[in-house]
């Protein structure tokens, strides 16, 4: 279980709890910096920021990339997933050779690309 202290307060803890109860994950920062950059004298640059994933894996940490925010008040928050192979699935469709449905799929695709404008 996680403890939320500090500015996320009870709000951030019930969150946490319920995320808890459904078996997610907390993913934590690389680094402790600002997510929100305040044009405002006097405003903090400090939000709740939570991601919970719904992966079984120890822990996933995520970077922050303030000089990514460009015009943006808010810096990215980025998360890479792992992807076990029993999660890709393969899906294809094939036509048949020298079918209808063959013949009719290439000369839709043909008359597509002959209307492109490439100029």
């Amino acid at each position: 279980m996680v403890v939320v202290r500090g500015k996320e307060g009870m709000a951030g803890q019930a969150l946490v709890d319920l995320a808890d109860s459904l078996g997610l994950v907390r993913s934590l920062p690389e680094l402790s910096v600002p997510t929100h950059y305040s044009d405002t004298d006097g405003h903090a640059n400090s939000v709740i920021n939570l991601i919970f994933l719904g992966i079984s894996c120890a822990q996933v940490l995520h970077p922050i990339e303030p000089d990514l925010r460009w015009s943006s008040d808010h810096a990215p928050l980025l998360v890479n997933l792992p992807i076990s192979p029993e999660n890709i699935y393969f899906s294809r469709k094939v036509l048949k050779c020298d079918s209808d449905e063959k013949n009719n799929f290439l000369s839709s695709v043909t008359m597509r690309l002959h209307a492109l404008n490439f100029c």
